[in-house]
């Protein structure tokens, strides 16, 4: 018989689609890995046959995930891509296990990839995880950022690069072999980069219909690096799935996007943008110059408004941010939730909705919401995040990360 495990006495937010919600007293009941019953009030069991966790009124909602991940980044990244690449591989993964293992802590059951350093960091460490060797959430894996010739990264030396729809084709046929599933191309600039500005266009159409079609061949898909409303609406138009950034949108770019129903999301990164605009990465050599030669005083304001132009036409959003640089630390990911309610406008409902049922539908896991059938992945925190989205940012709040129906994490300084 699947082990039984009751959450009693939770104020439950199931995430089923309802803005209004707020959290309801309720109980949980977990069986094996999946959620076997979600009540208003208590349920009725028999306690001698179900292991009771009393939650004394903390708060129960789905596991968070993230959507723009790069765990190839160590816990003390610092802005040296070429560095974490040429690392000795033995110890790189030790880095890449610690990473999972803090968005697993920080409240994270899922996470789709956006590109790693290391060729193998997604896959090897999803396999890891999968055998419960090392902690860490759900993790549809990506490989190296792929780049054309001539565009961001197109030099090669640490992404994949083609010049024609056959070379990208090949690319994505390799990684899929290798286990990859969410392929991240660059088609566009980015004005951190000042040679490459944001609204530079990479690639073309005939290159991105080939790379579709050949991740469909093995469950896989393709998300872009995008900043310009030009890229944004070729990525759109030729089945991307995953839409990184979209800082500005045009008309065109949102009537593609609309055109794509709900078979399309857009993943800001809106955090990072916010936190390096406000001098967060000043100390780490992103001075007021270098800031005002990227563009991104201009890019801050022009997202915001794009992600409010997102929001009314019902395009979803997700929760992702590029974490892992000193001023955008790993353990710190729930911030990008703060600033849609924040920055945007969004509720705080609205915002939850970006990391969990969002996050859900994107990835295709069966998770996202509290209800009956899913699995178990479930966070567990004092107070009212529909009240305060804060305090998923707040560690002392976090009692306790559920994984497919077992206790993945659990606060020590709350469970002694």
């Amino acid at each position: 018989m699947a082990e039984r495990t009751l959450l009693r006495d939770a104020r439950v937010l199931t995430c089923t689609g309802d803005l209004a919600e707020v959290p309801f007293d309720g109980d949980v009941l977990i069986e094996g890995e999946r959620i076997a019953a979600v009540a208003h009030g208590r349920l009725d069991v028999d306690e001698g046959a179900v292991r009771v966790v009393d939650l004394a009124g903390a708060t129960v909602l789905p596991g968070l995930g993230d959507a723009h991940t790069h765990i190839s980044w160590p816990l003390d990244f610092v802005f040296d891509h070429a560095g974490v690449a040429a690392s000795p591989p033995e110890e790189h993964m030790l880095d890449v296990a610690a990473v999972a293992r803090t968005f697993l802590e920080s409240g994270y059951t899922s996470i789709i990839g956006a590109g790693v350093l290391q060729a193998h960091d997604d896959v090897l460490a999803k396999e890891s995880i999968d055998k419960g060797l090392i902690p860490g959430p759900r993790i549809v894996p990506s490989g190296m950022m792929i780049a054309e010739v001539g565009g961001l990264g197109g030099e090669g030396e640490m992404m994949d690069v083609a010049s024609n729809a056959a070379e990208l084709r090949a690319i994505v046929a390799q990684q899929c072999d290798s286990g990859v599933r969410a392929l991240k191309l660059f088609i566009s600039g980015d004005g951190v980069v000042p040679e490459h500005p944001s609204d530079d266009v990479y690639m073309d159409d005939e290159m991105l219909l080939a790379a579709v079609d050949e991740a469909d061949k093995y469950g896989a898909f393709l998300t872009a690096h995008a900043r310009g409303a030009a890229s944004v609406a070729m990525a759109a138009r030729t089945g991307v799935r995953i839409i990184h950034h979209a800082c500005f949108l045009d008309d065109e770019a949102l009537s593609e996007l609309e055109q794509r129903g709900d078979d399309v999301w857009v993943c800001p990164g809106l955090h990072y943008l916010y936190a390096v605009v406000n001098g967060h990465a000043e100390p780490w050599g992103l001075t007021a110059e270098r800031i005002d030669a990227s563009g991104y005083r201009i890019e801050l304001p022009a997202q915001i408004e794009s992600l409010r132009r997102l929001q009314a036409a019902g395009i979803p959003i997700l929760s992702g941010g590029d974490f892992g640089h000193q001023w955008t630390h790993h353990g710190t990911y729930a911030a990008e939730l703060q600033r849609y309610v924040d920055q945007v406008g969004l509720t705080p409902v609205e915002a939850i909705h970006t990391a969990t049922r969002n996050l859900a539908a994107a990835a295709r896991f069966d998770t996202g919401e509290v209800r009956e059938g899913l699995l178990a992945d479930l966070l567990v925190v004092d107070g009212d995040p529909t009240d305060d989205i804060t305090v998923l940012q707040q560690p002392e709040r976090r009692r306790a990360v559920i994984k497919g129906g077992a206790f993945a994490h659990v606060n020590p300084a709350i469970y002694p």
